[in-house]
C-alpha cells in the first residue's frame, strides 16, 4: 500500500472521528436545550394543580438531567401527596447521599424528608430529624413551626412549651396564651395519672401566663373537686366567673352540684343574679335563675326571666317549654298553646355547639385544641 493510499485512510478516519464528536456535541446541546423547557412545563403543570401532568414531566427532567435537585425534590414530594411513602423517602434519601450537594440543596432534601415522615406519621424520626435541623438553623422559620406541630401531635407539651417560650418569650399575648395552654395539657397527663398536686401545679402557671385561660380554671377546680376540697374547687370556677364571665356557663353546673354538697346552694340564684345583671343578654345565666325562681315559687319573676330568655333568643327551646308549663299551671292555656303551636313548627338545639373557626369541625363539648386541624384556641370560647 502507498503512502498516498495511508494517508488518504488516515485523513478519512479523522473525518469520521471529526464528524462524530460533532455529531455527538450537537446532540448534546439539543439535550441541554430541551432540559429547561421540560422543567418549565412540569413547574407550569404543577401550578395548575396538574399533579398528575407535573409527575410526568419531572420524570423526564429528571432522566434528562439528572443534576436537576429540584426536579428530584419535585417528584419525592408528588410520590408522597400520592401516599406513596416509601418511594418518596428512598428518592428523598438517594439524594442526600449526594456529595456534590450545595448546602442549601441538602437543607431542602432534609425538609422533603420530614414532611415524609410527618406525612406517613412516623413522628418519632420526623422529631428527630427536625431537632438536627434545628441545631442546624435555630432561626429556621419552617422548622421551628413544624417541629412544635409534632411535639403537640405526639403530647410532648413539655417540649412544646420550652419551645414556643424560646421562640416568643413573653413579648406576644398569643404566645402567652399558647404557652397557657401547653400547660393546661401538660397539667391534663398528671391528672389523668391521678398526680392532682403536680395537675394543680401546671395549671396554676397556666394562669401566670393567662389570667383568662377557661381551662385552667376548670380543670383546677375539677383537681380539687376530685380530693373533695370543695371550697377551694368552688373559689377556682368564681375566678373563672370573675376572669371570663361570658364562659360561665361552663362551670355553672359544677357549681350547683359543688355548693348543694356544702349547703350552700342558695347562693347559685346570687350568682346568677349577679352574671345576669352584668350581661342582661347572658341566657345561660339566666335560665338556671328562672328555674330557681320557679323552685321557689316566685312564678312571676320565673315567668319574667323565660320570657326575657325568649326576647333575646326566641328559639331557646327550653325557655319555650318552662314558659309553656308555667302558663298551665296558672291557667293561661291560651297562651301556653300558643308557644307550643311554635315549638311543633320548630325544634332548634337546645345545646351549645362549638364549631372551629378553621376547619369548621362541630363538638357539642367545649375544645381547646381541634381534634381535626390541631389548631389552639380556634373554637372562640
Amino acid at each position: 500500500m502507498s503512502q498516498g493510499h495511508i494517508l488518504a485512510i488516515f485523513i478519512a478516519i479523522v473525518i469520521i472521528f471529526f464528524i462524530i464528536a460533532l455529531l455527538w456535541s450537537k446532540a448534546k446541546k439539543e439535550k441541554r436545550k430541551v432540559s429547561p423547557k421540560l422543567y418549565i412545563d412540569a413547574l407550569k403543570a404543577l401550578l395548575a394543580g396538574d399533579e398528575k401532568l407535573a409527575f410526568q414531566r419531572f420524570k423526564d427532567v429528571a432522566r434528562g438531567d439528572p443534576n436537576n435537585v429540584d426536579a428530584y425534590l419535585k417528584l419525592g414530594d408528588l410520590l408522597r401527596k400520592r401516599k406513596r411513602f416509601d418511594k418518596a423517602l428512598q428518592i428523598h434519601k438517594e439524594l442526600i447521599l449526594r456529595p456534590s450537594l450545595s448546602i442549601e440543596d441538602k437543607s431542602e432534601v432534609w425538609k422533603s424528608l420530614a414532611e415524609d415522615y410527618i406525612a406517613s406519621k412516623n413522628h418519632e424520626k420526623a422529631i428527630s430529624l427536625l431537632e438536627d435541623l434545628r441545631r442546624i438553623n435555630q432561626d429556621d422559620l419552617w422548622v421551628n413551626h413544624k417541629l412544635i406541630m409534632q411535639y403537640e401531635e405526639t403530647q410532648r407539651w413539655e417540649d412544646a412549651f420550652e419551645l414556643k417560650k424560646k421562640l416568643f418569650g413573653h413579648k406576644e399575648d398569643e404566645a402567652k396564651k399558647v404557652l397557657a395552654l401547653y400547660k393546661v395539657f401538660w397539667g391534663k397527663t398528671w391528672a389523668d395519672k391521678n398526680e392532682l398536686h403536680k395537675a394543680r401545679v401546671a395549671y396554676k402557671e397556666a394562669l401566670n401566663y393567662d389570667e383568662t385561660c377557661i381551662p385552667a380554671y376548670i380543670y383546677l377546680g375539677e383537681a380539687y373537686y376530685r380530693e373533695e376540697r370543695l371550697e377551694d374547687a368552688v373559689q377556682c370556677w368564681k375566678k373563672l366567673l370573675d376572669a371570663v364571665p361570658s364562659a360561665g356557663y361552663l362551670v355553672f353546673d359544677k357549681l350547683e352540684r359543688s355548693l348543694f354538697e356544702l349547703g350552700q346552694y342558695g347562693e347559685m340564684a346570687e350568682i346568677y343574679e349577679r352574671i345576669s345583671s352584668e350581661n342582661p343578654k347572658n341566657i345561660y345565666a339566666l335560665f338556671p335563675l328562672a328555674k330557681i325562681y320557679e323552685k321557689k315559687g316566685m312564678i312571676e319573676s320565673a315567668i319574667e326571666k323565660y320570657k326575657q330568655i325568649l326576647d333575646i333568643d326566641p328559639n331557646f327551646l327550653s325557655a319555650k317549654l318552662s314558659l309553656a308549663k308555667l302558663y298551665q299551671e296558672e291557667g293561661r292555656n291560651e297562651k301556653a298553646i300558643d308557644l307550643l303551636d311554635g315549638v311543633i313548627e320548630s325544634l332548634p338545639p337546645a345545646h351549645k355547639e362549638f364549631i372551629c373557626n378553621q376547619c369548621r369541625h362541630k363538638s357539642p363539648e367545649p375544645l381547646w385544641k381541634c381534634p381535626q386541624c390541631g389548631k389552639l384556641n380556634s373554637f372562640d370560647i
